[in-house]
Order: structure tokens, then sequence, then C-alpha cells
């Protein structure tokens, strides 16, 4: 099953995005992401967190409408995000897609990213969709659907990424190291519809960006 978590950040719509929503099997307001939401004429299943980001009255108005709020106090060790995976993870979801969780604050911005990072999260299809983009870290071996001429940038998070081998893409890596201070896996291309990758161990982060003629506003 697959849920949409919507966040309170920069959230764009295109075809894509609206598409993989409609396709989502649990919409989840994560705090002022509800007003992602109400924008796009969605009713949300739950409403998580601290909610301190939401009308009371718009609180009021979907507690009328049978939706499950679930409230967190303001001080708390987990973020709302954190909070909302683990409640849809706990519901038996195992694939959850992230909207709204770019732009703004750039804190929120860089913990967003490497949450995601959490070993326990490591068997679970999580994906940060952005109106271009789709981030997410690699299985130890990965497919990606696209397209030729996509982009996919490949970033280790862990000191060292082994053993990385690719194909499908213009620059292949054969069983390189890919090591965190250096740049040696950005901005690859596509040049099937399905990239593969492979990788021994560590902590492997991939932006795969759309080419334009995917894109349909």
């Amino acid at each position: 099953m697959k849920a949409a978590l919507f966040l309170n950040g920069e959230f764009e719509k295109n075809d894509r995005i609206m598409q993989k929503i409609n396709q989502a099997d649990l919409l989840v307001a994560v705090d002022g992401g509800l007003m992602h939401l109400m924008n796009s004429g969605l009713t949300p299943h739950i409403i998580i967190g601290d909610l301190d980001s939401i009308d009371i009255t718009d609180l009021d108005y979907f507690g009328q409408d049978s939706v499950d709020i679930i409230k967190f106090p303001i001080q708390k060790d987990e973020t709302d995000l954190e909070l909302a995976v683990d409640h849809v993870l706990n519901l038996g979801f195992e694939e959850i897609l992230i909207l709204g969780a770019t732009g703004r604050r750039i804190d929120h911005f860089l913990v967003n990213f490497l949450f995601f990072s959490n070993p326990k999260y490591q068997d679970v299809d999580i994906k940060i969709l952005t109106k271009n983009s789709e981030v997410f870290y690699c299985k130890s071996r990965q497919i990606i659907e696209g397209a030729s001429g996509d982009i996919v940038s490949l970033i280790p998070i862990s000191e060292i990424v082994s053993g990385v081998q690719t194909t499908g893409l213009m620059y292949p890596l054969d069983g390189e190291d890919l090591v965190r201070w250096k740049s040696r896996g950005i901005s690859n291309q596509m040049t099937d519809p399905t990239a593969k990758i492979e990788f021994g161990s560590g902590e492997l982060l991939c932006v795969h960006s759309f080419s334009s003629q995917q894109e349909t506003i």
C-alpha cells in the first residue's frame, strides 16, 4: 500500500505529481501540510503533528468530516515528519511519498533528507517528490524508471559507498567507490528508460531529475 504525506514546505503540482497522489491509498497532512491538500481539493485521511501551523477552524471542519486527527505536544523529541512516518509504517504501509519537503527553512530541508538514512527505513520505499525530481536512498540493488535524458545524481551520505556498479547511464561506474567529499556520481544521464544501480555497502542518496519533455504543468 502507498501513503502520501504532505509537509508544510514548497509544493508545486504537475501531471506527474498528481498522478502519484491519485495512486496513493492514504493521504496524510503533516501539520501545516494540510493547506496543500486543501488547495488541491483533497481531503486527508489523517492529520498529524503538534498542529501549531493549522487554523483551528480547519481542524474543526475536518474533525466533523471523520478525519483522524492525531495531536502531539509542541515540545517533543521527534519532528512531525518522523511521527507521521512511524505512524504510517505501523499501519502497514510499505511505500511512502513525501511532498512539500523542500524550501523555506534550510534546517528542515537538510533534516528531511538525512532523516531517511535511518537504518530502520532501509526496507521501506520512501521518496521525496518535487516538481522536477524524486529523491530517495538506493537499495543495494536499485532500479530507476524514467526516460533517456533524465539526470541521475548518486550522492554518498556515508563516508564511502563501495563497489558502485551502474547500467543504463551515460557514464557507467564499474565497481567504483564513491566518497562523500568527491562529486564523482553527480549529473549522470540515463541512456535507456531503465537504469540499474548496485553497490556493496554504505548509504547512497539518489536524485532523479526528469527531462523537460516529461514534465507537463
